[in-house]
């Protein structure tokens, strides 16, 4: 049984980044079975998509991404053809910020929200923190109907001299959506209405230790829990989720150089199952496991592995949770790894496969 999978690419250098080495978005066929990937072309004429989402019907793909010549990221609408996994593109909307960097599909797939991370915006650029976009019936993107930008800075000079959104994901029950904003160390709630605004509800916020740097965030699939993974800080954090959607803290989990590398937290990842988290750890080129106590959303380490490569950035589980494959920025490539579900551990490398320097990945679920 085989399904898709799409990988997004950087295709122009840039002063953050090494090679760019990418020609767009590689489409390629993926094993459920086997874990086997197999390239089957490539998308072109879209630039440095950062995040690939897809709906969850299947046959629409959104991407963020950069348009040379503008002063904003945009945000582009493919739509995918099933039996062969092609994408042709509907429409692309600018963003109203710099460096989009996350975007998700509310549950009812009538939204799509997206995060600009606005790491270094002249003045007078358009430095919108989140954007909300309605999702037309044949999916092309309706300019966004809200805008929201932060303000604040954190402790670290560097990197938190402002607001920096670097997620942004819908509850399950699509009633709230939750911003990781690295610069001013803050998970901030907002409610969505029914047009596609968003209402901050400051009282459900949670303000996480001074210079974490939150970056990725993701929900248990019953929306009970949340988990966070930190950047600047290497730390892993899960909450509960009460019923009035304020957040409590359950599990803080630092997470150590294993060696001279320093340690640089990217993508974090939720089993199929809801049991096991995984997180993706640059610089220092590793995976880290841990085991969640489904009832308490507690954590615990199960392993800490070799990503296969070099500069690990997203990362997923195949829809079986039987595989996990790994972005691997620096190396161009992606790895396949075993997983083992019964005991939370990433297993042998099932396959290497060549991608210019890939950034985001999207698996069709089948």
């Amino acid at each position: 049984m085989s399904s898709h999978a799409y990988v997004g690419s950087l295709t122009r250098s840039m002063p953050q980044y090494g090679a760019a080495n990418g020609e767009g978005i590689t489409r390629l066929q993926f094993d459920a079975r086997s874990g086997a990937l197999l390239t089957l072309g490539v998308t072109g004429g879209i630039e440095d998509t950062g995040w690939l989402v897809i709906n969850h019907a299947g046959d629409r793909l959104y991407a963020t991404c950069e348009i040379t010549g503008t002063r904003e990221s945009a945000v582009a609408a493919f739509r995918v053809d099933g039996a062969t996994g092609d994408l042709t593109l509907i429409n692309q909307v600018p963003t109203g910020g710099g460096e989009a960097c996350h975007a998700s599909i509310t549950p009812d797939g009538r939204f799509l929200a997206v995060a600009n991370y606005n790491g270094a915006t002249p003045a007078g650029w358009p430095d919108q923190s989140i954007a909300v976009f309605p999702l037309a019936g044949n999916g092309a993107l309706v300019p966004a109907v809200t805008h929201i930008r932060h303000s604040g800075h954190g402790p670290n000079p560097d990197r938190q001299t402002c607001a920096h959104a670097h997620c942004i994901i819908p509850t399950p029950d699509g009633d709230m959506l939750y911003v990781a904003d690295l610069g001013i160390d803050r998970l901030i709630a907002y409610r969505l209405g029914a047009d596609g605004s968003l209402t901050a509800v400051p009282e459900r916020d949670f303000r996480v230790p001074p210079g974490l740097g939150p970056r990725h965030i993701a929900f248990s699939t019953d929306g009970r829990h949340l988990f966070m993974v930190s950047e600047l800080t290497p730390t892993v954090m899960s909450f509960s989720r009460a019923a009035g959607g304020v957040l409590a803290a359950v599990s803080t989990i630092s997470i150590p150089p294993s060696g001279d590398a320093i340690v640089q937290p990217a993508g974090i990842v939720l089993s199929p199952d809801g049991h096991h988290l995984l997180v993706s750890l640059r610089v220092c080129n590793e995976i880290v496991g841990f085991a969640v106590d489904a009832t308490s959303g507690t954590l615990r380490q199960t392993g800490r592995w070799s990503c296969g490569g070099v500069t690990p950035r997203a990362l997923d589980f195949a829809p079986s949770g039987r595989h996990v494959v790994v972005v691997n920025q620096d190396s161009d490539a992606l790895t396949v790894f075993a997983f083992d579900s019964g005991r939370g551990l990433l297993g042998d490398i099932v396959q290497q496969h060549s991608v210019g320097t890939p950034m985001s990945l999207a698996l069709v679920a089948g």
